[in-house]
């Protein structure tokens, strides 16, 4: 009798120390989820909506104490990882594309933010896109104080809709337009920063009108940078007593024709093309729409053709001739 009590805890004990089957799945696939995680700075949010699940949901999951559904949150999640899995692999096809480069049109545009900002004051950068405003913009705010960037859609373009975003892009939320106005006020006075509004020709003329009152009561600088449309909006067309207090606190403005020869040589200089019939392929490329991007897709595709051997001038006509783009 005590033999067989005997038999019966040593076999209790025996399971005690291996875990089933969900407590062995659980860790590596949680190291996995917060290894990527870390990896590509994401938030618990970030994942959360790339994956389709809820933030609550994820972090206790994480925690291992997730109440719901185990198994169909997993397969959401394996199929996120697998499609990461897929991403790391087609990039690693890729040829490594130049970080940020000073072309000659970027400099200009630094130079003028950077005038904004030391002395408080309004600049509009405006023209065609592909000329590498948006890269300014990052590269600006990467590397200076008190720098905030908010980008304006068509649906963000009411007063109550731009105060959101540029509140987001300081920092502040309150509910109401007074309210948030005055969050705003308290978050850039005194901090000698610039607030840089992206796409700004979708701004309302209420709109224009709060961030230029923004700008008198806190004397943060101000940069509005959009397509050539934007300009029109801050001087009304023709610089009519409505928009007379706006047009005369603009400073200094910078219109961008198009991308030049020297920013088509940087960024091919970039990829290692320096000769001159590249040059000049790339140089028609950057005059059709799209200018420098379209450039940067023609270098990219070139890239691929060249299996590791560069950017010929037979793979630039090749990857001109596959985006379309009259040669």
């Amino acid at each position: 009798m005590n033999a067989k009590l005997d038999s019966v805890q040593i076999e209790t004990d025996l399971e005690a120390l291996v875990p089933d089957d969900r407590a062995l799945s659980h860790p590596p696939l949680q190291d996995r989820v917060r290894g990527l995680m870390e990896r590509r700075s994401l938030s618990q949010a970030r994942a959360a909506t790339e994956i389709g699940a809820s933030v609550t949901a994820l972090s206790q999951w994480l925690n291992g104490k997730y109440p719901g559904d185990v198994q169909a949150l997993e397969v959401k999640i394996r199929q996120w990882l697998a499609a990461q899995d897929r991403h790391d692999a087609a990039a690693g096809l890729l040829p490594s594309r130049p970080n940020f480069f000073r072309s000659p049109t970027v400099e200009k545009i630094l130079a003028v933010f950077s005038y904004a900002q030391m002395m408080g004051d309004v600049v509009c950068v405006y023209g065609h896109p592909g000329v590498g405003k948006t890269k300014a913009i990052q590269q600006y705010r990467d590397s200076n104080p008190s720098v905030w960037t908010a980008t304006i859609s068509p649906n963000s373009a009411s007063l109550g809709a731009a105060l959101e975003e540029v509140g987001d892009a300081v920092g502040v939320r309150e509910i109401g337009r007074r309210k948030l106005a005055r969050a705003i006020r308290r978050r850039v006075e005194n901090t000698r920063g610039l607030l840089i509004v992206d796409e700004a020709q979708h701004l309302s003329v209420a709109a224009l009108e709060e961030l230029r009152s923004i700008h008198d009561a806190t004397g943060v600088g101000l940069a509005f940078v959009g397509n050539p449309d934007v300009y029109a909006r801050l001087t009304g067309g023709e610089r009519s007593l409505r928009f007379a207090q706006l047009y005369s606190r603009i400073g200094m403005r910078l219109f961008l024709k198009g991308a030049t020869l020297g920013d088509v040589r940087v960024l091919a200089s970039a990829w290692g093309v320096k000769g001159a019939e590249e040059i000049a392929l790339l140089r028609e490329v950057a005059e059709e729409p799209g200018a420098l991007r379209g450039v940067s897709k023609v270098l990219v595709l070139a890239a691929m053709a060249g299996g590791g051997e560069g950017v010929t001038l037979k793979g630039l006509r090749q990857a001109r001739a596959n985006l379309n783009v009259k040669e």
